[in-house]
């Protein structure tokens, strides 16, 4: 008999669980406490296929490895409206881009350079690039419709078998099962945990240790402009940007996120100026762009930074599936959950990121 698994979260990686499982047979029931899927971060957030300024080696091996299981998916599902490889133009303004690049070398990336005076002639002149140095191109890389590839993966589960059930607040977890605020019970014999920012709260419920860091705040803007200004991924010193679709490009600053105010609810307007203030200078066309949404994402990952993905130890039948790169990294996450909880296939690139790195021992 093939294992029921309860994937909770509908999120970018809780999909990819769903639709990679039931496609090796399990039985699958997927649950989110939200009224839509790929709500959260996956709906507002930069949403791109990327394994820039990733480190160390193995998590940048590993996000290299998600930009291939995109593209293996985009192929698998031709034409793929989510998916686009646009490659990820980037600069910086100190010395140690250089050694950067050529540790992305080392590392095997595929890395096209232009001098930073002839960047326009060969990528656009809509951009301002810098009068000196090295520009940067990593073809391979891409930015994805979160929303749009998340339901599309959950549709394909449902097709295959799955349930898929919103407003279900869970709460309870055990080696057999899930509760819901509503009383029924959920059996299984394995729990997938991929809710994100929740995901300390679902632990507990299974007996888990925590594991997730602070919030990480970021400001996210969505503009509507005339036009289509940029047709690449755009990582410039103070600012990045990347395409929307026509008439739309998506910002965000690590620059600004550090001096945003702990406090929660809509971002000041001084933030958000300063922001557009950012991707003006970089590209002029956005001067007169309209805000469509700006929003402050308070997205949680494990203290240590990097993903926490596979079983844990202590806690029979429980699996983490939780990282702040989660829109790189979801496909492969779901592959390599649905070959181990399916067939006990292990996965070496994955597994260097276990959850027992946080304690193996079950709360009281």
């Amino acid at each position: 008999m093939p294992p029921k698994v309860v994937v909770i979260g509908a999120g970018v990686i809780g999909a990819s669980a769903a639709y990679h499982l039931a496609r090796r047979g399990a039985r699958v029931h997927c649950v989110d406490r939200a009224d839509r899927p790929a709500s959260g971060t996956t709906e507002i957030g930069f949403a791109t296929a990327t394994a820039y300024r990733r480190f160390p080696k193995s998590y940048f091996e590993l996000n290299q490895a998600g930009i291939a299981e995109h593209a293996a998916l985009a192929g698998e599902f031709a034409p793929a409206s989510w998916w686009h490889r646009t490659g990820t133009v980037a600069w910086t303004d100190d010395e140690s881009f250089a050694g950067y690049l050529a540790q992305l070398d080392e590392w095997g990336c595929p890395i096209d350079r232009h001098a930073a005076a002839e960047a326009a002639g060969a990528l656009g002149s809509s951009v301002v690039f810098p009068t000196t140095g090295t520009v940067a191109v990593l073809p391979a890389e891409g930015w994805i419709d979160a929303v749009a590839f998340t339901r599309h993966l959950l549709d394909e589960a449902v097709s295959l078998g799955a349930t898929l059930e919103l407003n279900a607040e869970v709460t309870s977890v055990s080696r057999d099962g899930v509760g819901l605020a509503d009383g029924r019970r959920i059996e299984a014999d394995a729990v997938v945990n991929a809710a994100g920012s929740a995901a300390d709260e679902v632990g507990a419920l299974a007996g888990a240790r925590p594991f997730l860091g602070p919030p990480r705040r970021s400001l996210i803007a969505h503009l509507l402009v005339d036009g289509d200004p940029l047709d690449y991924i755009l990582r410039a010193p103070e600012v990045s940007i990347r395409p929307d679709g026509p008439g739309r490009v998506v910002l965000r600053s690590d620059r600004v996120d550090r001096g945003l105010p702990p406090r929660s609810g809509a971002p000041d307007p001084e933030y958000v100026k300063d922001l557009l203030d950012r991707a003006a200078k970089v590209v002029p066309l956005l001067g007169t762009a309209t805000v469509r949404t700006a929003e402050v994402v308070d997205a949680r990952c494990a203290r240590d930074e990097l993903p926490s993905v596979g079983p844990l130890s202590a806690v029979p039948g429980y699996y983490e599936a939780v990282a702040s790169a989660g829109v790189t990294l979801g496909p492969l996450f779901g592959r390599a959950l649905a070959g181990r909880i399916v067939d006990g296939v292990p996965d070496d690139l994955v597994d260097v990121f276990t959850p027992d790195r946080f304690g193996t021992g079950e709360t009281s």
